[in-house]
Formats: structure tokens, sequence, C-alpha cells
């Protein structure tokens, strides 16, 4: 079985339009729903199908013109929902989540949803048309320039841009030679910060430029409250990649913990600190804020954000219920694409805490991390999508619990 005709019915987590073959559930990159698509077979299992879009014979309303090939579904997926058009993009997000959130948080959590009155809906970061907005990107040096993985394989799709990337990425690595600077099959990471020049960082060495190595740490800035918050991070550690993103997530969170001065903050997964600064702010002196993270390079990033706080600690460690400290006003907890998982939810959950703010960038580990909260007793007070990956399927969430 090599290529087949489906028609599609539906759109599902992972980017990917649902139809039926023989029986079979058929899930299909590149398609949307109400298709009729020419499908290549990708995996075969007893109870379905995965496969690629290979025609189009039927199209969906919303369905575009490809802006970057090498993009799309099939090839590198850097941009795997780039055939709709975008605000309906993020309206196959926000059935996503609801979907997800029936199907994998129970009918109990999305009726706790409801009678809350709150909205599910994934919205934008600001306007424009979603390209050119990534300050990070992961490429792979070739024998004349830079590439990027096929999807699901080793094999690189070569590259002449990167339109995913402000201007000053596709600059950089797009119209230099950086031959004698890096070997092919090197993995680079190019960083656009908000302060100071692009780099380009392999192994831990930066470039500013072919063959001048610098210091591998940038400089991001993040306003809130009134206030600029100054970030200095290694240059290929983690960082959000839209550059809207810090700012949008900085705002939702804060607002969403409502942090005393005085009160004790334990935050969790706290990477480099992008929302630790506010926090030690808003608790002062008389308060305490503890964070953990599990990378010590963010965690190195997070105390040298943290030295004018005395009042902050940053700690490196393994997360999980029986090494936190749960005795907190407020927990933050933005954890990796897993979530939460059953046992963490419920610590917290059953915490003194007075608010909890959960940062997901997953909806099915969103759903299962805030079914178990619920379950403990907590109230939802809202559930706030944001597209800060646009053009792919991907979404942040971000939830908060009283």
């Amino acid at each position: 079985m090599d290529e087949i005709h489906v028609e599609t019915t539906d759109f599902a987590h992972g980017g990917m339009a649902v139809g039926r073959y023989d029986g079979r559930v058929v899930f299909i990159r590149g398609a949307l729903p109400g298709e009729l698509v020419t499908v290549r077979i990708t995996q075969e299992r007893s109870n379905l199908l995965r496969a690629v879009t290979t025609q189009v014979l039927r199209a969906n309303e919303h369905r575009v013109d490809v802006e970057w090939e090498a993009g799309q579904a099939g090839v590198t997926g850097a941009a795997d929902l780039s055939h709709a058009a975008l605000e309906y993009q993020r309206e196959l997000k926000t059935h996503v989540l609801h979907s997800t959130f029936r199907r994998i948080g129970t009918e109990s959590l999305m009726n706790h949803i409801e009678e809350a009155g709150i909205g599910l809906r994934v919205h934008a970061v600001g306007r424009g048309n979603g390209w050119h907005t990534r300050t990070r990107a992961d490429l792979v040096k070739t024998d004349t320039g830079f590439g990027m993985y096929r999807e699901r394989t080793h094999e690189i799709v070569e590259l002449d841009r990167f339109p995913l990337g402000v201007p000053e990425i596709n600059e950089l690595v797009f119209e230099k030679d950086w031959n004698s600077t890096f070997a092919a099959g090197e993995r680079v990471r190019v960083v656009a910060p908000s302060r100071g020049a692009t780099l380009a960082v392999s192994n831990g060495k930066a470039f500013q430029a072919p063959s001048k190595p610098v210091p591998n740490r940038v400089l991001e800035t993040v306003s809130y409250g009134g206030r600029t918050y100054t970030y200095q991070v290694t240059a290929d550690g983690f960082w959000q990649v839209h550059y809207r993103a810090p700012r949008e997530l900085v705002t939702l969170v804060m607002d969403g913990a409502q942090v005393q001065p005085g009160e004790r903050v334990v935050e969790l997964f706290s990477g480099a600190g992008l929302f630790s600064l506010p926090l030690a702010q808003a608790v002062g002196q008389r308060g305490a804020l503890l964070t953990v993270e599990g990378s010590t390079t963010a965690v190195r990033d997070a105390r040298r954000q943290l030295r004018d706080y005395p009042w902050a600690r940053a700690r490196s460690g393994r997360i999980n219920s029986r090494n936190i400290d749960l005795d907190a006003d407020v927990f933050v907890a933005d954890p990796p694409r897993k979530g939460l998982g059953v046992e963490l939810a419920r610590a917290i959950g059953g915490s003194r805490a007075r608010r909890i703010v959960l940062v997901s960038c997953d909806p099915a580990a969103a759903a299962r991390d805030l079914a178990t909260l619920v379950g403990t007793g907590r109230q939802l007070v809202s559930v706030q999508g944001r597209d800060i990956f646009e053009h792919t399927h991907h979404m942040e969430i971000v939830s908060v619990l009283v």
C-alpha cells in the first residue's frame, strides 16, 4: 500500500487531519479537514495509518499556497501548518485544545471549564503574517551552506533561507561563508537576541561572524509593570523563540500569580529565569523565591539574573513530589512537553498555595495536569492559549488555579 485517496473529516493534536480508509483511522500530515487528498503511507498499524499528503484533489477553502516549500509537512516540517491561512491555523489549534481537553482531561474537566465560564481559545500574540518572528533557528551545516533534517530522517534538506526567522538570522547565515568555521554535519543554533549582535553557536562556541569568536552569552530584555528586566543567558541555552513571547508569557504569568510583597513563591522548571526576575521583584526583600530547574546551564543563568535579589535562590536538581518545597503561597510551573505528571500535580494541588500558575507547551499534557489539579479540589480561574509558534501546530497554554 503506497498511495491511497482519503477524505478528511477532522483535525487532531500533532497537526494532522483525520480520515478513514478500509476501516482504519488515517492521520495525515499536510492536509486540512474537509479535503480529498492523495496520501503516501508512512506508518501502518493494525488499527491506524499515518500518512503525508502528496496531492490535494479537493481543497479546504482556507488552504493557501505554501510560502516556504522546505518547511512544509513531509519535508522539514518546520512550518507544518503553513498550507492554512493564519487565522484558520488558530481556529484549528482552538479546536485541538477543546477536543484534547475533552478526550484526555475527561468530560468532568470540560464541565468544570464551562461552569467557570472559561472560553478556550488560542490567540495571536501580535499582528503580522507569522513569518520573520523567530529569534532562534536550529540548523545543520552542509558542504555549501545550511539545512534542516527532513522529518523523521537523518537526511538534510538544503536551505537558501529561513523565513520563520527574523531578518538578522537570515543575514548572518545565508549571506556569509561559514565553511572555514563549521564542519559539514555540525549542528548550529543561530540566536538573534533583543540586544546585541546575532550569533551562530555550535558545541558551546559562539561566533559573531565567520572565524570571529565571541563569548557564548547574549542579553535579552523584557518589560513588565513599568520595569525593564535584563537577562544574560547562554546563547545556545533555552529562551522563548518568538520575539513577542517573553513579554507575553511574563504578563500572563504575573497577572495570574498576583504575587503580594512578603509572600513565598516556588517556581518549578524555571529555566534561565524568565519569570524569576519579576517574581523576585514582586515578593520583595520581606518575601522569598525558590526556583528549581534540572539544567545546570539554565541554573547558572538564573543565578546570574538573581544576583541582586538575595531573598531569591536558584536550585539545581530533579523535580518531583519528594524533593520540592510545598510550603508556598504561590506556585509557578513551566514543565517540559510531558507536563507535571500525576504525582507532582497532586502534590502541588494539595499544598497550601493560594494560587497556581501552570505554563504548558502541549495541550495533552495540559489536559492531564489540569484534570489532576482540579481533582484535588482546585478551581480553574483561566486558561489562555497563545499562538507563539505560527505556521506550526504548536501552542502555549497558561492556566491559573486557586
